[in-house]
């Protein structure tokens, strides 16, 4: 082997391993690895109290999901352009009363409009919370799922920009209503206008975007890739002050310099299928007191076409796991950020997060191959 490529094994070593004195060197190679040896970190002193989860569009649909589903684990959500839980299974079929739309349908006109807002000419009704509510009953009473009982009282912060024609406003506002009949309400539940005068899009809001991409920067009224927008806010913020109100500072830091994103091998935690949805390798920020001292855990979901594995030529990158906004707040105060990453796979070629059941049976309850995944993730990291 010739000396140079000696010298390119051993840098990618340096850069991927999960070395905390590697702070400043924590660079993605661009296209990103597909397998990493390295473990996820157990050396981290997380308080298992402190467990919230956040995500956009299906990322969005998949937190919501995963904090019913888990609610025994996860004191927390914030969603960004997300629906209710089951949402795809409590659209009705616009053309026979009683019986339901199938789920890849309602997923693509009824709880998105990703693919228009009609099936067959006619559009669906949105989703009622009165059935999610429902379905999350039968789920608990089947024991797939957490007593919902411990939902009651969790933060929650609910976002869904104005301008956004992916997610419709009604499904959106079935979530909030949906937290409202689980008993969360009052100061609890905080439902983000944004800033009126500069309306946003379909995409995560930051206050601006600082990092390289191979995307132009994108303003809060546009929806393209990266999906990272420049609204004059960090909803990465909003929602992390929301989810830990107690103590948070109030200025980020240099996360370069406090903390480090590390890669981990993520095939441990799953069995590899076509339909699984997951991609060999994800990722976690780190804050350097993380090892010394008590921290949050918080685990942030990419929405469609954001992962990070992604080669194709309009690949993100690491624009979402690095240039979303979460890392600086997380530095500055405590919270290490577990970014888990879906990729390509039977019936999703966007790399979306399962919100209608492409990956198999129990997709939506603890005993889905992404939800056992994260699940068991979270339990590794929080395990003294």
């Amino acid at each position: 082997m010739r000396l140079i490529d000696l010298l390119h094994i051993s840098l990618a070593a340096l850069l991927l391993g999960a070395v905390p004195s590697l702070a400043h060197h924590d660079d993605i190679p661009d296209p990103p690895p597909l397998s990493v040896s390295e473990p996820l970190p157990t050396d981290l002193r997380l308080d298992p109290a402190s467990v919230t989860v956040s995500g956009l569009s299906s990322g969005g649909f998949f937190a919501h999901q995963f904090h019913v589903a888990f609610s025994g684990t996860v004191t927390g959500a914030a969603i960004l352009a997300g629906g209710p839980y089951g949402c795809v299974e409590v659209i009705d079929n616009p053309f026979w009363q009683y019986r339901k739309l199938g789920r890849v349908s309602a997923a693509v006109v009824a709880c998105t409009h990703y693919f228009g807002r009609r099936f067959w000419g006619l559009r669906p009704d949105p989703p009622r919370a009165e059935e999610a509510r429902q379905l999350i009953g039968v789920a608990h009473r089947a024991g797939e799922i957490d007593d919902p009982a411990h939902l009651a009282g969790d933060r929650v912060w609910l976002f869904r920009g104005e301008l956004d024609e992916v997610v419709p406003a009604a499904v959106a506002d079935a979530l909030a209503d949906l937290y409202r009949l689980l008993d969360v309400d009052g100061e609890a539940l905080h439902v983000e206008p944004g800033d009126p005068e500069r309306p946003a899009n379909h995409g995560i809001p930051v206050e601006s975007f600082a990092g390289e991409s191979r995307f132009p920067r994108r303003d809060c009224a546009e929806h393209a890739l990266p999906f990272v927008i420049e609204c004059g806010y960090d909803a990465a913020e909003l929602l992390l002050r929301h989810l830990y109100p107690d103590g948070f500072l109030p200025e980020p830091v240099d996360l370069h310099g406090a903390g480090s994103l590390q890669a981990f091998d993520q095939t441990g935690f799953f069995q590899p299928s076509e339909t699984a949805g997951l991609s060999g390798v994800g990722y976690i920020y780190v804050p350097d007191t993380c090892r010394s001292e008590a921290c949050r855990l918080h685990v942030a979901f990419h929405g469609c076409r954001q992962h990070a594995d992604a080669q194709g030529d309009d690949r993100i990158h690491d624009d979402f796991i690095r240039h979303a906004g979460y890392n600086r707040w997380a530095a500055a105060n405590r919270i290490v950020v577990l970014y888990p990453q879906a990729t390509e796979a039977a019936g999703n070629p966007r790399a979306c997060w399962d919100f209608w059941g492409y990956s198999g049976e129990g997709w939506r309850t603890r005993d889905g191959v992404q939800m056992r995944a994260v699940g068991s993730m979270v339990e590794r990291l929080i395990d003294r």
